[in-house]
């Protein structure tokens, strides 16, 4: 009884793979022409700190399966140092990293979960991504389109709030100025691949 189980198990979990389901693997470059930004407002003023592509790691591992029409990403990750973003004047980048607590917490992780849709016929293609600021991890679903001429170029935009990370927009000159809690994410990277 004992060997006719086994031989089930082992038919039902053959009978169940097929080579849609395999992990790829590649390596992905992101091109220095990139762009990704943090942009918020406050009460008088808005502000926009870019983050410097050629301070990212030179290769990122992405393992994935196709199934269906999703991509399932088992190894995706998109590491930020925060000392890599810059928003224009020391103020101002002195109070971007006071509210990430960069000292605390010097990255930001954005791991990619999945992508759902046909990258030759669906536009946009919704991405499920992880994002981890200052020791909190909140999952968003963003809009991504990829440029006509390029499938390798990727851009959106996600607008998220600061408390989704537990973190407290910061008021400056004894309450005058007001960093709001809506800040947006754009980024437009441009993608080369082993």
């Amino acid at each position: 009884m004992k060997k006719i189980f086994y031989f089930a198990t082992l038919f039902l979990l053959l009978a169940f793979n097929n080579k849609e389901t395999l992990v790829n693997r590649t390596t992905v470059y992101i091109a220095p022409e990139s762009r990704l930004m943090i942009s918020g407002t406050t009460n008088v003023n808005t502000f926009n700190c870019e983050f410097d592509i050629e301070r990212l790691q030179k290769s990122i591992p992405v393992h994935y399966e196709k199934v269906g029409e999703k991509y399932i990403f088992k190894k995706a990750t998109l590491v930020l140092n925060n000392s890599g973003f810059n928003c224009g004047s020391k103020g101002i980048n002195s109070d971007f990293h006071e509210l990430l607590k960069s000292e605390e917490y010097p990255q930001i992780l954005l791991k990619l979960k999945e992508i759902e849709g046909n990258p030759f016929k669906d536009s946009p293609l919704n991405a499920t991504v992880d994002i981890k600021i200052s020791g909190h991890t909140n999952s968003y679903t963003i809009p991504v389109t990829l440029a006509e001429n390029s499938p390798s170029s990727v851009s959106g935009k996600l607008n998220l709030s600061l408390g989704d990370f537990k973190l407290k927009a910061p008021k400056k000159m004894l309450g005058l100025i007001v960093v709001h809690d809506s800040i947006s994410i754009d980024f437009d990277l441009a993608l080369q691949m082993d």
